[in-house]
């Protein structure tokens, strides 16, 4: 028996990961009661955007360039 849990979004059942189920396989769906608003990496991330939007924090000195290595220079490596 195999255990795929995933969220029913727009008439869709998205996985959490990919899987590969044969053609004309028996299933059995289970439709818990709770509810959830999106995945916990999505709602992390928002979380994370948020946070950096209403951040006042101001850093103190100007922005530096930062110069990446030339592929020259990689390859001298």
């Amino acid at each position: 028996m195999l255990v795929v849990t995933g969220i029913f979004e727009d008439k869709q059942f998205i996985p959490d990961r990919p899987v590969s189920i044969p053609q004309k396989r028996k299933v059995i769906v289970t439709i818990e009661e709770e509810s959830i608003t999106g995945t916990k990496s999505e709602n992390k991330w928002r979380e994370i955007g948020e946070a950096i939007l209403n951040c006042d924090e101001e850093l103190p000195g100007s922005p530096q360039p930062v110069q990446f290595r030339t592929i020259a220079e990689m390859g001298a490596l």
